[in-house]
């Protein structure tokens, strides 16, 4: 009796030992280094070229509009503008369409990005942002030199004015570069694709100028003379709706990942 006694008492004093997970256990965030480390690795899959070039082109072209505007003419101060509006919209829209256009098809390794727990659409995402990033560094240095050295945009322009002027076709060209690379599983003509409406607003603006309809879908409206219309704020926002409709559908088109698979080259 005295021996169950004893080990109903030792039973007693053992502690039961449940889990409890700590809060050090919680997943933390990935350290500087690897952050920096996998944007390196995105940076060589997307090919880092054409963002160098992307660099010397902004360089260039902010020489040549100081040349213009240090001339002291007002042909060079009108030069100057003329080319800063081109810069900021229909060249860094086509850059973005450039870019966005190898964000899948350059991968060598496809289904291993498939596989990963984001999946095909959440690296593209992130791909397409780090372009924005690296795309708006560029523009916004240059906007600061630009309006530094006294060019302006418009008669009333705004920081959302600005921002618009860079944003539109940037988003447009950017989507639609995407758009034609995944449906043609080809980035060549990806690029070519998203430079279709920006090469009719530039050569095609004068015959379409009359038609209210068309002031809509100019892209290049600011550069093309349209930047203190009346209509110029309907301008972006129609551009803007198209470029959310094309990123609905590249995202339609990223979650069919049986059919990049099947049509890859």
């Amino acid at each position: 009796m005295q021996t169950g006694d004893t080990a109903v008492t030792v039973q007693k004093s053992v502690p039961v030992l449940r889990y409890s997970p700590s809060p050090r256990s919680a997943p933390q965030r990935a350290p500087l280094r690897e952050a920096v480390l996998l944007v390196r690795y995105h940076l060589r899959l997307l090919d880092r070229w054409p963002f160098a070039l992307m660099a010397l082109a902004f360089l260039g072209c902010a020489l040549l509009a100081w040349a213009q505007a240090q001339s002291g003419t007002a042909q060079g101060l009108s030069t100057a503008n003329d080319l800063s509006r081109f810069v900021l919209e229909p060249g860094a829209g086509l850059f973005a369409g450039v870019l966005a256009g190898s964000l899948v098809v350059s991968d060598p390794l496809l289904e291993a990005t498939m596989a990963t727990p984001t999946g095909i659409h959440g690296v593209v995402i992130r791909r397409f942002l780090l372009t924005l990033v690296i795309l708006l560094v560029c523009s916004v240095a240059y906007l600061a030199w630009s309006l530094g050295a006294g060019i302006t945009y418009a008669r009333q322009q705004s920081p959302l004015y600005l921002l618009l002027v860079w944003l539109v076709p940037v988003m447009l060209m950017g989507m639609l570069g995407l758009f034609g690379s995944l449906i043609t599983r080809n980035a060549a003509l990806g690029m070519a694709l998203a430079a279709v409406p920006l090469a009719g607003s530039l050569f095609l603006y004068a015959p379409l100028l009359p038609i209210q309809a068309a002031h809509l879908f100019f892209v290049t409206y600011t550069y093309s003379g349209g930047q203190d219309a009346s209509d110029w704020w309907a301008n972006r926002l129609s551009l803007l709706a198209v470029a959310m409709a094309l990123a609905v559908a590249n995202l339609w088109l990223l979650h069919r990942e049986e059919r990049l698979l099947a049509s890859r080259p």
